[in-house]
């Protein structure tokens, strides 16, 4: 692993269509811009933001999440996910986040914790070999 010395920055943009509202993916009944594919949106930033820092067959994880939805969004609105490298402790990662619709009002905001590991050791671990 590289030393993480910024603050790295990444951005993921989606629009809202029937594939990713609440009502499609199950989590709620309506034609909305769903919580997991915001939040799917924000990983996506944070593993590009650290994706150049990484040596070869290293990777992130998702460890620990606090994020709000705090505004709907409908079919057809562009959703842009930020994140931006707060800080480092040894292999654990801790980005800000948000999440802004192409009006520019925040729908979503939070925290989100990568731990960089080994792939194959981790596959290994899961897989129990």
């Amino acid at each position: 692993m590289k030393a993480f010395n910024e603050k790295l920055s990444a951005k993921a943009s989606t629009a809202v269509s029937g594939q990713n509202t609440a009502k499609t993916v199950k989590s709620g009944s309506l034609d909305v811009f769903a919580t997991p594919m915001m939040l799917a949106l924000m990983e996506e930033a944070t593993c590009a933001a650290c994706s150049s820092m990484l040596d070869e067959g290293e990777t992130t994880v998702g460890t620990c999440v606090s994020v709000t939805h705090d505004k709907a969004s409908g079919i057809g609105t562009v959703i842009t996910a930020d994140a931006v490298l707060e800080n480092v402790d040894g292999r654990k990662l801790t980005f800000s986040v948000q999440a802004q619709d192409d009006k520019g009002d925040i729908i979503g905001k939070g925290t989100i914790e990568r731990f960089v590991v080994l792939e194959d050791k981790f596959m290994k671990r899961v897989n129990g070999i």
